[in-house]
């Protein structure tokens, strides 16, 4: 076989095989890249399932408190303004603070009034 190929054949024959190679690291390549793509994504979307699960632990023990009797109670003072039997119901309002005065503004001194100031030494 050796002598059928001769020089020209071997080198043709190596070149081949350094552009397969060449090829193969190029499909690795592509392939370590899209892998490392994935990677990213699975971590924010590990990151996206914790925030999902605080954010439903909150909502769950939200749903719990607004179905207490402390709840309703509550609000039945607060936002409805309802009261037991025999309570006297009081109501606090601010009084309106008076309004606050402009301070008086200084006047702007001219260079020749602040020289003039300077001068007498006042």
């Amino acid at each position: 076989m050796r002598r059928w190929l001769g020089e020209a054949g071997r080198w043709l024959i190596r070149l081949m095989v350094l552009m397969g190679m060449m090829l193969l690291a190029h499909v690795a390549w592509g392939n370590l890249e899209l892998y490392r793509q994935r990677v990213e994504r699975a971590e924010r979307l590990r990151q996206a399932i914790a925030t999902e699960q605080i954010r439903a632990t909150r909502l769950a023990e939200q749903a719990r408190y607004v179905r207490s009797e402390e709840f309703v109670a509550r609000w039945a003072r607060v936002e409805a303004g309802m009261i037991r039997p025999y309570e006297t119901p009081y109501r606090l309002e601010r009084i309106p603070s008076p309004p606050t005065p402009y301070p008086t503004p200084t006047p702007t001194l001219q260079p020749w009034q602040a020289w003039w100031m300077q001068i007498r030494g006042r």
